[in-house]
């Protein structure tokens, strides 16, 4: 095909416009017609009808709950930040909570032991929370810090508050993150910690912080589901002549590309 020709358009994209139509004139919350409905209406089998459905689950523009589909509110939007996540969703007026699922004890592997710049062996204390805004899951966030930088943060810290506050509390100094972004698919304990569908991508967001001497902070992994989150970036140009990454861009996801995370 020469680049002057027009793509073909698969007749579950035409399906899928008919149904974007259907859904600028409903308002969020709103009951969306059933498969079997829409099926009739737009004439067309029901693989074409559940292949635009799948689109539009991912673009976050309808959501499942139960056995129902309903008009989904938009996307929350965030910046990537070194602040606190929480901090920065109430900023913008939405309301955020935590849920803790627990505390568990390790210790370093060859990985940890050279991303935390501790020894193997080393007692490691990893924080496991689901981050939840407007009422819904969006987010589970595994951290990871070494023991004993932290004595009895187990005990004295509130998990439904931001952990980047209580660490610099504690007199810690976020200087310098390094982020990776990657896309994926939920396994089957995050989905059900999440309470979606084992299908929906996710941002799988990677972060290692440093404080101002070069030690490691804490190393992070969040997973933050595609249809319901997007980020912003923006992009200096550095006096070294390269980018400073500021806050994260909104991409498609599909399990296996590569996305980031910022302390909360």
């Amino acid at each position: 095909m020469s680049v002057s020709e027009e793509p073909r358009v698969l007749k579950h994209q035409l399906v899928r416009r008919q149904l974007d139509q259907l859904l600028d004139g409903l308002e969020p919350g709103d009951a969306f017609p059933a498969e079997r409905v829409l099926a009739e209406q737009y004439d067309v089998a029901r693989e074409t009808l559940r292949q635009a459905l799948r689109e539009l689950l991912v673009a976050g523009r309808i959501e499942r709950r139960g056995r129902s589909t309903v008009v989904a509110k938009p996307k929350v939007t965030l910046p990537l930040a070194m602040g606190s996540y929480t901090e920065a969703a109430r900023a913008g007026g939405l309301p955020t909570s935590r849920i803790l699922v627990g505390w568990t004890e390790l210790t370093a592997d060859e990985v940890l032991a050279v991303q935390l710049d501790i020894d193997l062996g080393a007692p490691i204390l990893q924080l496991e929370r689901v981050f939840t805004t407007d009422g819904a899951r969006v987010g589970l966030e595994t951290t990871k810090l070494p023991a004993d930088r932290y004595p009895g943060l187990r005990d004295e810290f509130d998990y439904r508050t931001s952990l980047y506050a209580e660490l610099s509390r504690r007199g810690i100094v976020f200087e310098r993150t390094v982020d990776t972004i990657e896309t994926t698919l939920p396994d089957a304990r995050e989905a059900a910690l999440l309470t979606v569908d084992a299908r929906t991508p996710m941002y799988l967001l990677n972060r290692v912080s440093y404080d101002p001497d070069g030690v490691p902070i804490e190393q992070r992994r969040s997973l933050y589901r595609g249809d319901r989150m997007k980020f912003t970036t923006i992009l200096d140009r550095a006096q070294d002549g390269t980018g400073r990454l500021e806050s994260v861009p909104s991409t498609s996801v599909r399990r296996g590309d590569v996305g980031a995370v910022q302390p909360a």
